[in-house]
């Protein structure tokens, strides 16, 4: 730790005592303030330091008084400008900072440290002052936004990212997110500090959904701030992260878990995702959708839904297959998406899931943690052997997708056993395998899906023959030789158009002809 000793007046004439001081470093950052006040209060607001002048880069230094690190203190940010990182107009060049500020706990500093004013630690700034608790503020803002603010980590901000760390570089994104969400919402960098103010007071309740205590917010210049704001600001994150305003070099699998805002609005309809009994996992998630209209609040049923889901990757995006949707009449649409991949495995992010709800011309996002399955096998797959796709150095062994849909009991212990199947074009396209379905070999030509047969066992030896139950879902009754509560076995045979799939994409032999599922009856 760095103490210095200033103030010290020297001889025996009654000169001031000398006061030891701490120097702590930091940044101001909406986009980089240059020429920004930094001051560091008590929490009463009795200055102790500063203020500290910052540099173009939004840095600064400050001797604080040793003996006043003991007590939680406040740093605060004003005056100064920054450029916008969200909007490279002229509007964006020059914004005059308004005030940002950081909360710290009495004894967490020491020389060196690093103190980062953004609007992450302002917004926690603020509701520690309206009496949350910092770990309650911490922990409502990290539901909210899907990270914990940390004022000890030095942004990479985004246009000066250089050889940072990845930690680095996702704060200064985060960062970055709050100059997209002004652009997004009110168009005017200027009005990024009131939007950070009434985000405070917004989720001072707990939550934030654009009421406190169940009343509307508004900004101090009237924009109000909409239900679904913590959904847009995962998209501002998203959206940001994908433009080519993003310098940081941080790819999309290193977001990490976005939070799962469940709450999103149209033009004309606020749109719900509505959990079933499973959270999204790899395989097969049902869940539905519930549409209002926003003008009335009423149902909107009869509208034409459709599903988009997307991965976004650091090596390109995907897409998954799932089922059309169904309007249930009331304004509600049931939905099955057949995830091929998690997004979360093993606590490392692979990417981020996007799911789009497509009404008619309105699109709502939601972003999903997909997670790996447990106990039964919730996925499988089989190649074709001269069946082929175009692939990134050639042809492609096609895959077939094999969907665990559910094993039901049924009379004298036997067991039914349902099967989604699927297989991908593109990918962008992961179409149901049915009977009539027309696909491109590696050559580009088109074929006909005109046969298909799915065998299914318990045993490998035994087969039985599954019913078409139409749009790429078959059921296979009758089962036999599994046991309720335990782990047991189900193999899967599937021939198209006279070509058995193998899990390896040569000839059938007696071992490569089928997958295995495990399955807890």
């Amino acid at each position: 730790m760095a103490i210095i000793m200033s103030g010290c007046g020297g001889g025996s004439g009654g000169g001031s005592s000398p006061v030891a001081t701490t120097t702590v470093s930091g940044s101001v950052l909406a986009g980089p303030a240059n020429g920004a006040k930094v001051k560091v209060t008590t929490v009463a607001g009795t200055v102790v330091a500063g203020p500290a002048i910052t540099a173009g880069d939004g840095s600064y230094t400050i001797a604080i008084p040793t003996a006043a690190l003991a007590n939680d203190l406040v740093f605060e940010a004003t005056s100064g400008t920054f450029d916008d990182e969200a909007d490279q107009t002229a509007s964006g060049r020059a914004v005059v900072l308004g005030t940002l500020s950081a909360y710290i706990a009495g004894g967490s500093l020491a020389g060196g440290s690093n103190v980062t004013i953004d609007p992450s630690s302002t917004i926690i700034r603020k509701m520690v002052a309206g009496g949350t608790s910092k770990a309650a503020a911490e922990a409502e803002f990290n539901a909210a936004f899907g990270f914990t603010p940390d004022c000890s980590v030095k942004p990479a901000f985004v246009n000066m990212s250089t050889a940072s760390s990845d930690k680095q570089r996702l704060a200064g994104l985060h960062v970055a997110a709050f100059s997209q969400l002004t652009k997004d919402l009110i168009n005017d960098p200027s009005k990024q500090f009131e939007l950070i103010d009434v985000l405070a007071d917004d989720l001072a309740d707990g939550t934030l959904d654009g009421r406190k205590l169940g009343a509307a917010v508004s900004t101090a210049s009237g924009t109000a701030i909409p239900e679904d704001i913590a959904n847009r600001y995962t998209t501002a994150l998203v959206e940001f992260q994908s433009s080519s305003l993003n310098k940081t070099r941080l790819t999309i699998d290193k977001l990490g878990p976005l939070p799962f805002n469940k709450t999103a609005l149209t033009t004309s309809y606020r749109v719900e995702y509505i959990p079933g009994t499973m959270a999204p996992v790899q395989g097969r998630t049902s869940f539905r959708i519930k549409l209002t209209n926003l003008g009335g609040g009423t149902p909107a049923a009869g509208k034409p839904v459709s599903l988009q889901p997307l991965m976004h990757m650091s090596s390109g995006n995907h897409s998954t297959p799932a089922d059309p949707v169904i309007d249930n009449g009331d304004g509600t649409y049931t939905c099955t998406v057949y995830y091929v991949m998690a997004n979360m495995m093993n606590g490392l992010s692979m990417g981020v899931w996007e799911l789009k709800v497509m009404i008619g011309s309105e699109t709502a996002s939601f972003y999903p943690t997909v997670a790996m399955p447990m106990g039964s096998t919730t996925l499988a797959k089989l190649s074709g052997v001269s069946d082929a796709i175009p692939g990134m150095t050639g042809a492609e062994k096609r895959t077939y997708y094999l969907f665990n849909d559910g094993l039901a009991s049924g009379a004298g212990g036997s067991y039914t056993f349902g099967l989604f199947l699927a297989t991908k074009e593109t990918m962008m396209s992961f179409p149901a395998v049915k009977v009539g379905s027309q696909l491109k070999d590696q050559t580009g030509a088109t074929w006909t899906v005109n046969a298909i047969a799915v065998q299914v066992s318990t045993d490998a030896a035994n087969w039985v023959s599954a019913t078409d139950g139409g749009n790429g879902h078959w059921s296979a009754a009758g089962l036999t030789g599994l046991s309720s509560g335990v782990p047991g076995k189900v193999y899967v045979k599937v021939t198209v158009n006279g070509e058995q799939k193998t899990t390896d994409g040569a000839a059938p032999s007696a071992t490569n002809g089928y997958q295995s599922f495990t399955v807890i009856p």
